[in-house]
């Protein structure tokens, strides 16, 4: 855009999007827009409305279910008592309340477009006749300048375009008329208004070409359209993940059967466990502290809570899960429990396997529950931080792309906590909870340090090296899941990234697995 003139109001009081001229007597806003907090809402409006349309397709199913496979449909009712659908059914429904409450605080119609052009992306073309002689012939395109990314204009003969009209009582900075040549086209892309400035203003895009040839000339418009909101993409992926996560949880049920009666058992110890609720409870309260919390960063206040917001979710959900890997495993072989369950036709792989699925279900909640938080305290962090450094009010696209930065730190943390569940585990089925949270802990500490020790132990003594090669050979590189700079600078983390990092948990976690099932075999349960 042009820069905006002096004299005139800040851009954010001026509609240019209404038919009519600003004028002084323009109407106020309504109330339910006058409170700046309501600029947070949209995005996290579509988390939530996200998790109420993954609801709704999950009744439906289990409604055809109830016609078609009776038996299946009283299956999966019953399931919301195994210790995970439940929690995660009560997540789903205050998310979808969420979302019910803010509708009325929402640009529905902003968001409407956006969802619409999401999912019919389009090229765009349009032939305008332009008479001889015109002088600013005026013509209408069929698009939204918002929603153009890149935009061509290509005509057989010489015209001039004109693509900025004047506002009545505002001398706007106009962008200058465009001479589409022969053999040569005009072309404007999204992202280089710094040499070619957004050629529309407004919800309406028209032009006016004076042709000063005697004979008619056609030109062609092309462009192309993208959601002029592409963060309402935080709805279908909501969506998307919800319906993921809940199909491979029942697929997981319905064929390994006594793996997943194992695995639902210690999920269930878990969330009977206080720690559990402790660490919900103190970590909802310190994400929600987070917000008005000076951390004296000249402005950067919204990355320091992305950065201690991840800290503490991984920190919790680490100490959710090693303590539930003490309780489920080293106290039932300690208390005999461990031998009552294997007299039954249950093998030693499944019974280690289903507590490690166990622990994943454990700190799968915990991060889902302190996640969703911790993504709404980032959005409203980002109107509070404005608030208090006296800026200009921001849109609800800024909480948006903030909020969605945090999602890969989450992902990572995750994947973290989930190869330290496998190494508790393997910890577990030989030593007790003390000795359980120091190793797991050190482990912790040394596998960020990994990439230090070894580039400290280059040109030293063979003993140095050894000990450093040592360390990198056996202790997991948890560096590989530490991004919070990119996260927090706002860095896009590309998806290879990702599923790299959850080959190598994956990956570590298996070994993690091997070592304690066979610590587990020999282990004498009377």
């Amino acid at each position: 855009m042009p820069p905006w003139p002096a004299g005139l109001p800040p851009a954010h009081s001026i509609s240019f999007f209404s038919p009519s001229p600003p004028s002084a007597a323009a109407p106020p806003l309504t109330p339910l827009f006058a409170n700046r907090w309501s600029i947070a809402l949209p995005p996290i409006w579509l988390l939530g409305t996200g998790a109420l349309i993954a609801l709704a397709v999950m009744l439906l199913v289990w409604a055809v279910l109830r016609v078609v496979q009776p038996r299946a449909a009283a299956e999966a009712r019953s399931s919301l008592g195994d210790g995970f659908a439940g929690p995660f059914g009560w997540l789903l429904l205050t998310l979808s309340a969420v979302a019910i409450a803010f509708t009325p605080l929402v640009p529905l119609n902003q968001i409407g477009r956006s969802l619409a052009r999401l999912s019919s992306a389009d090229r765009f073309e349009q032939r305008l006749s332009v008479p001889a002689g015109a002088t600013l012939e005026e013509f209408e395109l069929n698009l939204r300048p918002q929603e153009i990314e890149a935009l061509e204009f290509d005509a057989a003969q010489p015209l001039v375009v004109r693509t900025q009209q004047p506002i009545e009582g505002f001398a706007l900075a106009k962008q200058a008329d465009i001479e589409v040549l022969p053999g040569t086209i005009w072309k404007w892309k999204r992202g280089d208004e710094t040499n070619k400035p957004n050629p529309f203003i407004g919800q309406k895009a028209r032009i006016e070409i004076s042709n000063a040839g005697t004979a008619p000339v056609d030109l062609t418009v092309r462009a192309r359209l993208v959601p002029e909101n592409p963060q309402v993409g935080i709805l279908p992926w909501t969506v998307i993940t919800i319906l993921a996560i809940s199909l491979a949880y029942a697929l997981f049920r319905l064929i390994p059967r006594r793996t997943a009666a194992v695995a639902s058992a210690t999920t269930k110890e878990a969330i009977g466990q206080p720690v559990f609720a402790v660490a919900l409870i103190l970590g909802a309260v310190m994400l929600l502290a987070f917000i008005v919390i000076p951390y004296n960063t000249f402005g950067e206040d919204v990355k320091m809570l992305k950065d201690s917001g991840l800290t503490l979710i991984k920190v919790l959900a680490l100490l959710v899960v090693v303590w539930t890997a003490s309780v489920a495993v080293a106290d039932e072989i300690e208390g005999r429990t461990a031998l009552t369950v294997l007299s039954k036709p249950l093998t030693r792989w499944q019974f280690v396997l289903g507590k490690f699925v166990g622990l994943v279900l454990v700190a799968l909640l915990v991060f889902l529950v302190l996640g969703t938080i911790l993504m709404a305290t980032t959005s409203l962090k980002v109107v509070y931080d404005a608030r208090e450094g006296g800026k200009l009010d921001p849109v609800w696209r800024d909480c948006a792309d903030e909020m969605i930065t945090v999602v890969p730190g989450l992902v990572l943390s995750l994947l973290e906590t989930i190869l330290l569940a496998a190494v508790s585990l393997a910890v577990s089925t030989r030593l007790g909870m003390v000795p359980n949270l120091i190793i797991c802990f050190t482990v912790y500490a040394l596998g960020h340090l990994v990439p230090l020790i070894v580039q400290s132990s280059v040109g030293k003594f063979a003993i140095v090296r050894f000990v450093g090669q040592l360390f990198a050979t056996i202790l997991p590189v948890l560096e590989h899941f530490t991004i919070e700079a990119a996260v927090v600078g706002g860095v896009p983390v590309p998806w290879s990234y990702l599923g790299w990092a959850a080959l190598y948990s994956a990956l570590y976690s298996a070994v993690a697995l091997l070592v304690a099932l066979v610590l587990f075999q020999d282990r004498d349960l009377a």
